[in-house]
């Protein structure tokens, strides 16, 4: 062997060996900041909107992963978001866009997307804690929802999520609890019915 080619060979060795050294040292801390809900604000800046909701809300200080599960190890899961904000920013900056500007359409783009499983929780997440603490009522009448002006009552049952039409997925299952309840700020508002039961059908 050549002495460039060994020398070549112990270079790819020894980056070869600091990149295993460096995500063997990295990896862990950066796996743990990322279960910190705050992570998700300073690090995603279109996901601020969304923590700053939960912190006003009843569900302020609950950690995200009691309600949000994720289908891949998360270091995945940041690495392929990472390349999606690199996109997304270089083409906003080529527009002329500032980043705040950039940062407030992608959280408008995650409003509009459509729910994953991975996104929703599931009703079993809801009742590790409402099964005890506030316990759904088994009849409901809000009266600042215009449908109970004529629904005096509506049974606390749960609407299916597969057959409701602003989450339709057959892999939306045992998400009926954030069909109607939005898992931050818990509130349920008038829209939400119109989803399934536009005022324009009525009779």
């Amino acid at each position: 062997m050549e002495k460039g080619e060994k020398i070549i060979v112990a270079l790819v060795v020894v980056v070869t060996v600091a990149v295993i050294v460096g995500a063997a040292v990295m990896i862990p801390p950066m796996m743990e900041e990322m279960k910190k809900p705050e992570s998700c604000g300073k690090n995603c800046h279109e996901m601020q909107p969304f923590y700053d909701s939960l912190q006003d809300s009843p569900h302020a200080g609950v950690d995200c992963h009691e309600c949000h599960e994720s289908s891949e190890p998360e270091i995945f899961l940041y690495m392929k978001e990472m390349t999606l904000h690199i996109e997304g920013i270089s083409e906003g900056l080529k527009e002329g866009k500032d980043l705040d500007e950039i940062a407030m359409e992608m959280a408008e783009e995650l409003k509009e997307e459509p729910p994953t499983a991975a996104s929703l929780p599931r009703n079993e997440y809801c009742m590790e804690c409402h099964s005890t603490t506030h316990k759904p009522t088994e009849r409901i009448a809000d009266p600042s929802i215009s449908c109970f002006r004529c629904h005096t009552t509506i049974a606390h049952t749960g609407h299916e999520v597969a057959l409701y039409h602003g989450y339709w997925s057959p892999e939306l299952e045992d998400r009926e609890c954030v069909a109607c309840h939005n898992e931050h700020d818990v509130r349920v508002k008038e829209e939400t019915c119109n989803a399934c039961h536009p005022p324009e059908m009525h009779p």
